[in-house]
């Protein structure tokens, strides 16, 4: 079950693979936008950092319901779980260092999800 994100999100704010940011929180705060207006939330996923030099290399932003809950150790102290949030969604912005230009690609995304969005007026 794919879900595209809908039209009403104008092209100039819809990111494309090889799309270039200046910072990685850039890349954060554009796809973040993106996803308010398509009825979305994101996450930060995973980091990679130079060892030497700590600036960022990779980065990886997913939907919010991207992936699965695991397991709670105390599952048998719970009398209210939380209800599950995620499902697994596929949806994500991924952005690599280039180390001539020094700015952030966009190497990776992936629009479609298989859940509902919420409409943008939420």
């Amino acid at each position: 079950m794919g879900i595209h994100v809908s039209s009403n999100v104008p092209m100039e704010s819809t990111p494309f693979k090889g799309m270039e940011f200046e910072e990685d929180e850039i890349a954060y705060d554009f796809y973040n936008e993106y996803g308010r207006k398509a009825g979305f939330s994101i996450r930060k996923e995973y980091v990679n950092k130079c060892k030497k030099t700590g600036v960022v290399t990779s980065r990886r932003f997913v939907c919010e319901k991207e992936g699965v809950r695991g397991k709670d150790k105390r599952d048998q102290n719970i009398k209210n779980p939380q209800a599950e949030t995620r499902c697994g969604c596929e949806a994500r912005l991924v952005i690599i260092l280039n180390r001539d230009s020094k700015k952030y690609v966009v190497n990776e995304f992936i629009a479609e999800h298989n859940h509902y969005l919420h409409l943008a007026c939420t």
